[in-house]
Parts: C-alpha cells; sequence; structure tokens
C-alpha cells in the first residue's frame, strides 16, 4: 500500500502595488522555470499590466474630472487650494 500526495508550491507572485507599478515575487531570485510556467507567469504579468492601465486611466479620469474649468476641485466641487 502507498500514499501518494501532490502538493502546489507557489514559486512566484505578481501583484499591483499601491503606485500602480508590478510586483513580482519568487521564491528564489533566479529561478528556472518550464516553458509552461513561463508562460503561465508570462500571462500573470500581462494580466497584472492590464489592471494598472486600467486603474492608471480610472485615476486619471478622475484627476481629469476635478480639473474640469482650470481649476482643481473636491469629489464635492469646493476648489482646492
Amino acid at each position: 500500500m502507498s500514499i501518494m500526495e501532490t502538493i502546489t508550491v507557489e514559486t512566484a507572485t505578481v501583484e499591483v502595488d499601491d503606485e500602480l507599478r508590478i510586483e513580482l515575487w519568487q521564491e528564489k531570485k533566479r529561478k528556472r522555470y518550464t516553458s509552461e510556467q513561463a508562460r503561465d507567469l508570462a500571462l500573470e504579468l500581462n494580466l497584472a499590466a492590464d489592471r494598472a492601465d486600467e486603474l492608471i486611466k480610472e485615476d486619471m479620469a478622475e484627476r481629469g474630472m476635478r480639473l474640469a474649468h482650470g481649476r482643481v476641485v473636491s469629489e464635492g466641487g469646493e476648489v482646492v487650494l
């Protein structure tokens, strides 16, 4: 009789940080990936980059709304000095 177990190990993590930059965290500084793992990582990086672009676009639209009429205004419409 034998017992088999499959263990999933996270070797890399991709996130968008508060400054809208892409963070790549790896298990080791230098890591070798299989071709499938490399494609998966590239996909995760692309998805994170797309998300960062969306957040930047939303932020710029909000700033643009606040800069209407050449003045910076708060969300309530008050002029910000």
